[in-house]
């Protein structure tokens, strides 16, 4: 996959975020995983998609460039 920023959905009255290794829909209010990198939360709907992302952050997540 390629490289994944993560953004907020919000379909009609409910907030998601999106898991940034699979692309499914989780609701941050409930989430079944979630992992705090480089002090942002990320959310996960396996554990599988938690270990994942936990082994190589990086290639899931868009790292964004400093505009000093």
């Amino acid at each position: 996959m390629n490289s994944f920023n993560m953004r907020k959905f919000y379909p009609t009255g409910q907030e998601f975020e999106i898991d940034p290794v699979c692309e499914m829909k989780v609701d941050p209010k409930n989430p079944p995983f979630q992992v705090v990198h480089k002090g942002r939360t990320y959310y996960f709907c396996s554990e599988v998609c938690k270990h994942l992302f936990e082994r190589i952050p990086d290639q899931y997540v868009r790292i964004e460039e400093d505009k000093v």
